[in-house]
């Protein structure tokens, strides 16, 4: 009969050998741990000194996404003010182009051609509207700060009381009369906020209140350590070269619009139509390069968002990469030392086991 030199459990050794396997199977938690997670450990307080480089680097990241948003949203809105101030420019030059014909036709004028202008004015009137009434689905993007209601607020401008006030000031054209002041009265009618068609947020009393409040209206975003920046465009500000004076609202959406109901309201032909046609027509090339300035203006705030969201790629990119370094596992390395101590577990298992088996006579 054998007799066992120790009942496994009740020496030294196997006292030894059970904190070596505990200290092993913690290791190999840990280990699984960064493995699923690609983490060092699961609380900041396991981190060591590695947790100050986390508090320091973590907020910033967050900040720097933040400020990402905010350009990811501005240019959503700066692409759909571009394609609508497109669409304006287009409005204005078709515009141009049946002014230039009336006011250029040297033989008789025809009834007709005035008419069709008028009607394609009318028409453009609709279309002006919706494209200034252009909303991304979360932002109105000629209201400013005020995106959540349009910046156009009459049901019809076409029918609009500065439409009709507008008509009775050209019926001197229609009628042959002095058309000296009628660009002046057409543009003092359009600052009347008690005609204005657009929002209480951008209108005043005065051109120059207006002007002031579109200025005041425009939205802000914060995309770096730098103070809000201006970006889009506010259906009635300045063009940035542009000025209220007794023929222009400073405006030049306002001016376009006023120009639109101005021909929509001619009829006929009279001795005043080629002259004031003529006038009208010089003062729409002033707007058009106006609003082409404007069109500039979003391509150029386009391009610096971008140049402005590749630097903090950059500055997030050098974040997380110091993130990483306090906090991320490198997965290849644990993966292999994972190997290595469930080989160091699997040896003392074995060893655990021909202990429980030893005899006098294996001892012997």
């Amino acid at each position: 009969m054998s007799t066992s030199i120790n009942q496994y459990g009740g020496g030294a050794a196997s006292v030894i050998l059970n904190a070596g396997i505990n200290s092993l199977n913690a290791a190999e938690n840990v280990l699984t741990w960064q493995n699923t997670n690609g983490t060092l450990a699961a609380t900041y307080a396991d981190l060591g000194s590695g947790r100050t480089t986390v508090f320091n680097v973590t907020p910033k990241i967050t900040q720097v996404n933040a400020w990402q948003s905010n350009i990811q949203t501005a240019q959503t809105n700066l692409n759909v003010t571009a394609s609508a101030l497109s669409q304006i420019v287009s409005l204005a030059q078709s515009l141009s182009t049946n002014l230039l014909s009336i006011a250029s036709n040297n033989s008789t004028l025809s009834t007709s051609t005035v008419t069709a202008a008028s009607a394609q004015a009318q028409a453009a009137l609709t279309q002006l509207q919706s494209a200034l009434n252009t909303s991304t689905g979360a932002a109105y993007v000629f209201s400013g700060s005020d995106s959540n209601n349009p910046p156009v607020t009459t049901s019809s401008l076409s029918d609009s009381a500065l439409a009709q006030q507008i008509a009775s000031i050209v019926s001197v054209v229609n009628n042959g009369g002095d058309t000296s002041n009628v660009l002046s009265q057409a543009t003092t009618a359009s600052n009347d906020s008690s005609l204005s068609v657009f929002s209480t947020n951008l209108t005043t009393s005065t051109a120059a209140g207006n002007l002031d409040a579109a200025s005041s209206s425009q939205s802000k975003i914060v995309a770096g350590s730098s103070s809000a920046i201006s970006v889009g465009v506010v259906a009635t500000q300045s063009s940035g070269d542009s000025s209220a004076s007794s023929t222009s609202s400073g405006s030049p959406i306002r001016d376009l619009m006023r120009d639109m109901m101005i021909v929509s309201s001619m009829s006929g032909s009279s001795a005043s139509t080629q002259s004031f046609s003529n006038d009208l027509y010089t003062s729409l090339q002033t707007t058009i390069q106006q609003l082409v300035n404007m069109e500039t203006t979003v391509g150029t705030a386009q391009n610096s968002l971008t140049s402005q969201s590749n630097l903090l790629t950059n500055v997030q990119s050098s974040l997380e990469d110091q993130l990483q370094s306090a906090w991320g596992a490198d997965v290849a390395t644990t993966a292999t030392e994972q190997i290595n101590l469930q080989t160091q577990l699997k040896a003392s298992y074995t060893l655990i086991a021909d202990m429980k088996d030893m005899t006098l006579a294996n001892y012997l």
